[in-house]
């Protein structure tokens, strides 16, 4: 069995919901951070290489750190496969996962192989599987009685996520509302 728990998309979301899982299971499960932009400052990497500042100075923001023990990938996801529980990376590598945690802000999600994942168009942090859980941006006032800020819906997906591991495993495809709030 896969202990390994995937978050696609390393901006404030993603991060904070990485650093909570990790506070949270400690160094039982493994949690890689799949993102696309590398959170170190293009500006500052030039200075540090033309000398006027040292390498330590090649810190991503605090809102950005991930907490020891995080992995992250610096690739693109360019789909899921739900069936065989790996996300399918631009670079042509794969990651598996037990549970995938989507925090793509307003970016497209990517395809899945079987087109069975969805996301709640009420902009609830919830899917149409057990072990995929999503912190969906707000809709810009489209959905006012329901939008929630991130850090509330990172909340409900770390206690969902923990709800999940700690009961029965689930069966593939399984309808569950992981969010429900």
């Amino acid at each position: 069995m896969n202990e390994q728990i995937v978050v696609i998309g390393g901006g404030a979301a993603g991060t904070l919901a990485a650093n909570r899982l990790r506070t949270a299971l400690g160094d039982d499960h493994r949690i890689v951070v799949v993102d696309r932009v590398d959170p170190r400052d293009r500006e500052l990497d030039l200075l540090v290489s033309l000398g006027v500042y040292g390498p330590g100075s090649l810190q991503p923001p605090d809102s950005l750190r991930l907490r020891d023990g995080i992995g992250r990938r610096l690739a693109e996801a360019a789909g899921i496969d739900t069936g065989r529980k790996e996300v399918c990376l631009t670079d042509g590598t794969t990651v598996a996962y037990r549970v995938l945690v989507l925090a793509t802000g307003r970016h497209r999600l990517p395809p899945t192989t079987d087109g069975h994942l969805t996301i709640a168009a009420a902009g609830l942090p919830w899917t149409s599987r057990a072990d995929v859980y999503a912190v969906v941006p707000g809709r810009g006032g489209r959905w006012p009685a329901v939008e929630r800020p991130a850090l509330s819906q990172v909340e409900h997906v770390v206690a969902g996520v923990l709800r999940y591991l700690d009961g029965p495993a689930a069966v593939d495809g399984d309808n569950a509302n992981t969010g429900a709030g």
